[in-house]
């Protein structure tokens, strides 16, 4: 059984690394069957594709690792949410309503178990790899850093050879940029969530001991996550360039000043640099970078003066949330209790917090988000007492997925950026523990 669960983990690890992947290979999976069938996805309408069905593989290989290292607490965290989501889908049996697919809701609350057991399994990995804290951290962020030089790779280079998805497609045209990904939104949200500390790795990264190949991957990484960021030009793909960029400029600034340290100023400068030199190249490709970058970024100006600031700022979510919402007010007291499912819905409402409370309800919401609640405030509680530039990067990273829960994602319930949503929240437990091999994640 000890062999079984060591291999498990090991595989785990490479997970990790062969993650990034899947979304590309999966984004040109669908652009080959709409090229086929001459159809959008949405008119294909395959019921599942190649990277949700590694990822439930990897699901089943997550539940018998707890089955077979007997974690009691992730069990504990995990079985009333299944029981949850039983009654959930049991008041739609009791209390039908218009529409409801078992098939999809089941969809649904599996993707939202892979991203809470991602917090049980891959801490146990992590205990169990005899490394301590500072080499730990040290391969973590090489994880971070291989990520996003991956996927704003793939994302520039589609760009390069003009194939990919545009990031809208709407009223106002054609805009942005998003390569092979199919969700604008995932791919965002990896990139917001990852790209503060990557920034840190750069800043703080020993230059004697680095070497030149990982000093100039190290600063490739973050520069080409922010040029990427602009490309897909959303109004968070800007706010999160802004937030880690100002963010990191202010901490850089006050080491200047207080301890005389003008090295993370300095590559600052050089990420910067690098942003400006990757455009440069871009632009060969393409004339219109500059003016595609500026319209994306006036656009919400002109959406909020146009059409208002609601709209502006959820992009026409406040549509699917009124109707989820008015769907739970009407369903009385037992789906208020437990919610009305995913599978009764015709949209998502992608704004992950009203989607947990109004899928399953009261009760689904203090045991579905306490998990990522007690991790997100016992981190801040830490960070108040403790604060370093990592640290920073880190509460910039997750302050950005926390509104984004809010106002614009589709984390929680996304097996793309839900799983370095979870990492990031490890990633912030790992930086203040005491005696990781010894503590529980929960």
């Amino acid at each position: 059984m000890q062999k079984v669960t060591d291999k498990l983990e090991q595989f785990f690890w490479l997970f990790l690394f062969i993650n990034p992947f899947l979304d590309i290979g999966n984004g040109l999976f669908i652009m080959m069957m709409e090229g086929l069938y001459d159809k959008t996805w949405e008119q294909i309408n395959l019921a599942i594709t190649p990277s949700l069905l590694v990822r439930m593989v990897v699901l089943v290989l997550f539940a018998l690792y707890l089955l077979l290292s007997w974690d009691k607490r992730a069990l504990r965290s995990i079985l009333p949410i299944g029981a949850v989501w039983v009654l959930s889908v049991a008041g739609e049996f009791i209390w039908p309503m218009q529409r409801f697919s078992l098939f999809t809701d089941l969809q649904y609350i599996a993707r939202f178990g892979y991203n809470l057991v991602v917090l049980f399994i891959y801490w146990r990995v992590f205990q169990h790899m005899k490394l301590d804290r500072a080499q730990l951290l040290e391969r973590l962020n090489g994880v971070i850093v291989f990520s996003l030089a991956a996927l704003s790779s793939s994302i520039l280079l589609s760009y390069v050879a003009d194939m990919g998805y545009t990031t809208y497609a709407d009223r106002f045209g054609l805009r942005g940029t998003r390569g092979f990904f199919y969700s604008g939104n995932d791919i965002t949200a990896v990139l917001m969530v990852l790209l503060p500390v990557a920034i840190c790795c750069f800043l703080s990264l020993d230059r004697k001991k680095a070497g030149k190949a990982k000093y100039v991957y190290y600063a490739y990484s973050p520069a080409a996550t922010i040029t990427t960021l602009c490309l897909i030009g959303t109004k968070t793909a800007f706010m999160a360039v802004g937030a880690a960029a100002a963010g990191m400029l202010g901490f850089a600034l006050y080491l200047l000043i207080r301890k005389k340290d003008r090295v993370p100023l300095i590559r600052l400068a050089i990420i910067a640099l690098v942003c400006l030199l990757l455009l440069g190249v871009l632009a060969i490709f393409s004339q219109t970078l500059f003016q595609e970058i500026s319209e994306s970024l006036s656009n919400t100006g002109n959406i909020m003066r146009r059409e208002g600031m609601t709209t502006a700022l959820l992009s026409g979510r406040q549509n699917k949330l009124k109707e989820a919402f008015t769907d739970y007010r009407e369903g009385g007291v037992y789906k208020w209790l437990f919610g009305v499912t995913r599978g009764s819905q015709r949209a998502i409402i992608e704004m992950d917090v009203f989607e947990v409370l109004f899928y399953y309800g009261l009760v689904g919401a203090v045991f579905m988000l306490w998990p990522y609640l007690k991790l997100g405030i016992g981190y801040l509680v830490r960070f108040f007492k403790h604060c370093t530039m990592l640290s920073f990067a880190v509460l910039i990273s997750l302050g950005l997925c926390a509104g984004y829960l809010v106002i614009a994602g589709h984390v929680l319930f996304s097996v793309t950026s839900g799983l370095y949503f979870s990492f990031m929240l490890l990633y912030g437990r790992l930086l203040f523990s005491q005696d990781y091999r010894h503590e529980e994640v929960i």
